[in-house]
């Protein structure tokens, strides 16, 4: 599963150029690359109010994306990344029926096949990119299940992250770090009636600096009379174990903060761990496992634990076999029961997902 990490930041394109083959059309090689997993999950509970077919277990295409990417340097200074999928987003606080059923991603149905990650990258100049078009967010899990490690997406996911959106980011490698600044006008998850927003973050490596430690990353998005996210990664390879940490904390706008009785603030913590067997050579086996905190609101003492388990097997580079135990807590009875409608404070899905890579 250690090639599929990689791939959040860039969709698909990672495991694209291990895997797929390359295209010559016009006098340029553009990759194909893809992906397609099937899954079966259950759960006990769903984000109340559940939908009105809510149901306890279900098999799913989870994941289908197919794309075209040709990269952009010096030599050929405009390149392109598209990728038409539909998906589902299975999330420990809430099941991809609910998040579909609500419209919660302004941009429209993730089980909708169309385009969703579309730019064009100009690079004039060594080290300098910008981006133009459908973008992702440059922090958290991505929004495909054979992306990230696990098969449900974190709470920090859902509260922390806007997800997709369209605007232009530009980026600057120094070699020792990277910086990149963007302008976008939303589209992505929770941003109803957002049409500015601007991203600023850097990433780098401490052993540059100091002669020891791992990758860290500073990310901000600040949304017009929205949101704003900040937001503090690290993470550490220490070939049969991988760690990373994110933090992360969000303030309301005037414009949104209406409730009196709550705080205009909320703040997370995710803490990630990866055994990696395949990677010490001992088996074609990783254990992930994610532990979450976020504390909602501090004047109603609201708050959310999460636990997710997902032994993985991957017989070759490009597939994997994998099971899920996934348990969430949280205060004011987040959930409903799903058999007789009852509220709930606790809710545990286990999943099942199988997936090829190109």
């Amino acid at each position: 599963m250690k090639k599929v990490l990689g791939l959040a930041a860039a969709g698909l394109l990672t495991v694209g150029l291990a895997n797929a083959g390359t295209l010559t059309v016009a006098n340029s090689d553009i990759v194909l690359y893809g992906g397609v997993s099937a899954s079966y999950d259950w759960q006990d509970t769903d984000h109340a109010p559940a939908a009105p077919d809510k149901y306890n277990d279900k098999f799913r295409v989870s994941s289908f994306a197919i794309g075209l990417t040709k990269k952009a340097d010096v030599n050929s200074p405009i390149g392109f990344n598209a990728a038409f999928a539909s998906f589902a987003v299975p999330t420990v606080v809430a099941s991809p029926d609910f998040v579909n059923n609500n419209d919660l991603i302004v941009y429209g149905k993730t089980s909708d096949f169309k385009p969703w990650l579309a730019y064009v990258t100009i690079a004039p100049i060594e080290g300098l990119s910008v981006d133009a078009g459908l973008l992702w967010s440059k922090y958290g899990e991505a929004p495909l299940t054979i992306l990230n490690r696990h098969y449900n997406r974190g709470a920090l996911f859902v509260l922390f992250k806007p997800v997709l959106y369209a605007g232009a980011r530009a980026s600057y490698d120094l070699g020792i770090a990277e910086f990149y600044a963007g302008y976008n006008q939303g589209g992505g998850l929770f941003q109803q009636g957002i049409s500015d927003a601007w991203e600023a973050g850097v990433s780098f490596n401490l052993k540059d600096f100091i002669g020891y430690g791992g990758k860290v990353a500073l990310h901000t998005y600040d949304e017009s009379q929205g949101r704003n996210f900040y937001t503090l990664c690290t993470h550490v390879d220490f070939g049969i174990l991988e760690s990373g940490i994110q933090v992360s904390y969000m303030t309301k706008d005037d414009a949104i903060d209406t409730d009196p009785n709550k705080d205009d603030n909320m703040w997370g913590i995710a803490f990630n761990i990866n055994f990696d067997l395949l990677d010490a050579q001992i088996a074609n086996v990783t254990f992930p496992i994610r532990i979450e905190y976020v504390d909602l609101d501090l004047q109603e003492d609201d708050k959310v634990w999460t636990f997710t388990i997902t032994p993985t097997w991957k017989p070759t580079g490009n597939t994997f076999a994998r099971v899920e135990f996934a348990y969430t807590s949280a205060d004011a009875n987040l959930f409903v029961d799903v058999d007789d409608n009852t509220a709930d404070d606790v809710r545990t899905s286990v999943a099942f997902e199988a997936g090829f890579l190109f």
